[in-house]
C-alpha cells in the first residue's frame, strides 16, 4: 500500500512536468481550478494504466493525457498538441532508458532485480523523472523567444542541483544492493528521494518566477522612463515655443516698421522683408486644439509626416483633454501618432487621419487611421511592434493601453485588409449621469 502510495506520487509529478511545460510554451484558456481537476484525472489515468504492467500501454496513456491537457486547457491547435506531446513521450523513453542503462553499467546487476524490488524501482522512477524534468525545462526555456533575446544562460547553474541529487538517488540504489537494509530503511531513503524531486522542480519554479518577475519590472522601468524623456522633451518643446512666439511677434512689428519707412524708397527691400515674414509664419506652430501640448505633439509629427511624404489630416479642434494630465498625455498622443508614422512611413499610399471629437456631449472619441500594407502581428491579444527595437515588446503600445486603462477608457484596434489600413479607436467618458442623481 505504502508503495503504491509512493508510486502515484510519481505520476502525479510526471503530470506536472507536463503542465510546467505547456505553462512555457502555450497560453491558458481555462482556469487554475479546472487544470487541477484534468491534472488529477490524468495522473489517475496514468497510474491505474501502469498497474497493468503493460510498457506499451503506459507510453499510450502518457501520450493521449498530455494530448487531452493540451487541448483542454490551452489554446493549441490539434496538430501541435500532437508535436508537443510525440515530443514530451520522446523525452520520457529516452530519460528512462537512460537511467536504466547506467543503472545496469554501474552496478553490474540483472535488471530483473530492479523489478522485483518496488522500492528500487520507486527510486529509478524518481531518477528518470529528474532527468526528464530537467530535459523539459532546458527544452522549453531556450527554445522561447525570450531566452534567445535575453541571451540568460543563468539557469545553466542550476545543473548542479539535479546533478547532486542524482547522484544521491544513485547512492541509494548502491546502500541497497551491497547492504542487507529492512523495508523501512528502503522507504526512508523513497520518501528522500521523492522530496529530493520536488525540491528540484520547487527551485527550478522560483528560478523561473523570479526571471519573469525581473523582466516585468525591467520593462516597466524602460517603460516610465521613456514616458519621462518624453514628458521632459515636450515641457522644453513648450517652452522654446512660448519664447519663439515672443520674439516672432517681436520681430514681426520691426520687419512691418521697416517695411513702411522703405515702402517709397526701394522696393527690393520690402519683397525681402515679406520673404522672412512668410518664413516666420513656417517657424510659428500651428494651434490645431485647445491643448497647448497636443499641439506641440500634433506639429512635431507634422513635420516628420513632411519629411516622409505623408499626407497627415489633422481634425482635433473638439478637444476636451482636462480630465487627464499631461504626462499621460504626453505618453497617450506621442506613442499613437509614432506608431501611425512608422507604420504610414513602410506602407505605399502614405497617410494618416488624426481626429478627436465629443460625441453626445459625453463621449471624447480619439480616432488614428493610417495606412499600414503589412497587417501587424498578434499573439495573445497584444499587437507586435513591427520596429527595428522589436526587442522592447511593444513599450509604445503597453503605454497607450494603460493610459486607457487609468481613465477607463475603450481601445479598439482594427486592421482592414482590403483598404490596408490600420484604425486606432480610443472612448473616454467625460460625464456621469449617475454623479448627478447622487447629488440630488
Amino acid at each position: 500500500m505504502i508503495s503504491e502510495l509512493c508510486y502515484a506520487i510519481v505520476f502525479v509529478i510526471e503530470t506536472i512536468i507536463s503542465i510546467f511545460y505547456f505553462n512555457n510554451k502555450f497560453k491558458l484558456k481555462r482556469n487554475k481550478e479546472m487544470i487541477f481537476l484534468v491534472a488529477f484525472i490524468s495522473s489517475v489515468i496514468s497510474f491505474s494504466v501502469a498497474k497493468l504492467n503493460t510498457p506499451a500501454l503506459n507510453l499510450l496513456s502518457f501520450f493521449v493525457c498530455n494530448f487531452l491537457i493540451l487541448i483542454l486547457c490551452y489554446e493549441v491547435n490539434i496538430k501541435s498538441s500532437l508535436f508537443h506531446s510525440f515530443l514530451l513521450l520522446s523525452f520520457m523513453i529516452v530519460t528512462e532508458i537512460l537511467v536504466f542503462f547506467i543503472f545496469s553499467v554501474l552496478f553490474s546487476v540483472d535488471l530483473d532485480i530492479c523489478f522485483n524490488d518496488k522500492y528500487m524501482l520507486i527510486i529509478q522512477a524518481t531518477i528518470s523523472k529528474l532527468l526528464y524534468f530537467v530535459t523539459v525545462y532546458f527544452s522549453a526555456k531556450f527554445s522561447s523567444k525570450e531566452y534567445k533575446s535575453d541571451r540568460s544562460y543563468s539557469s545553466l547553474f542550476l545543473c548542479i542541483l539535479p546533478i547532486a541529487s542524482i547522484v544521491f538517488m544513485y547512492t541509494s540504489i548502491f546502500l541497497c544492493i551491497e547492504y542487507s537494509v529492512n523495508e523501512n530503511f528502503k522507504f526512508a531513503l523513497v520518501i528522500c528521494n521523492l522530496l529530493s524531486l520536488l525540491s528540484n522542480i520547487v527551485v527550478f519554479y522560483v528560478h523561473d518566477k523570479t526571471i519573469k518577475t525581473n523582466r516585468k519590472y525591467t520593462e516597466l522601468l524602460l517603460t516610465q522612463q521613456k514616458e519621462d524623456n518624453r514628458v521632459s522633451y515636450y515641457e522644453l518643446l513648450k517652452e522654446q515655443n512660448v519664447n519663439s512666439k515672443v520674439l516672432i511677434h517681436d520681430i514681426t512689428k520691426h520687419l512691418n516698421s521697416l517695411k513702411m519707412l522703405s515702402m517709397n524708397n526701394n522696393a527690393d527691400i520690402v519683397d525681402y522683408i515679406d520673404n522672412i515674414e512668410n518664413d516666420f509664419d513656417i517657424m510659428n506652430p500651428i494651434d490645431y486644439s485647445n491643448n497647448a501640448l497636443l499641439n506641440l505633439i500634433t506639429n512635431r509629427y507634422y513635420q516628420i509626416c513632411k519629411k516622409e511624404n505623408i499626407s497627415f489630416e489633422i481634425n482635433i479642434q473638439n478637444t476636451q483633454l482636462d480630465f487627464m494630465s499631461e504626462p499621460d498625455i504626453t505618453s497617450l498622443f506621442d506613442n499613437l501618432i509614432a506608431n501611425a508614422t512608422e507604420a504610414a512611413k513602410q506602407s505605399e499610399n502614405k497617410f494618416i487621419i488624426f481626429s478627436i471629437d465629443i460625441r453626445n456631449s459625453n463621449f471624447l472619441v480619439i480616432s488614428v487611421l493610417n495606412s499600414s500594407d503589412k497587417k501587424p502581428l498578434q499573439v495573445n491579444e497584444n499587437i507586435i511592434s513591427s520596429k527595428k527595437d522589436s526587442e522592447m515588446h511593444g513599450i509604445g503600445i503597453k503605454s497607450i493601453k494603460r493610459v486607457v486603462k487609468k481613465y477607463d477608457g475603450i481601445i479598439t484596434m482594427t486592421y482592414n485588409d482590403n483598404q490596408k489600413t490600420f484604425n486606432t479607436t480610443i472612448t473616454f467618458q467625460l460625464y456621469n449621469p449617475t454623479s448627478d442623481l447622487d447629488n440630488i
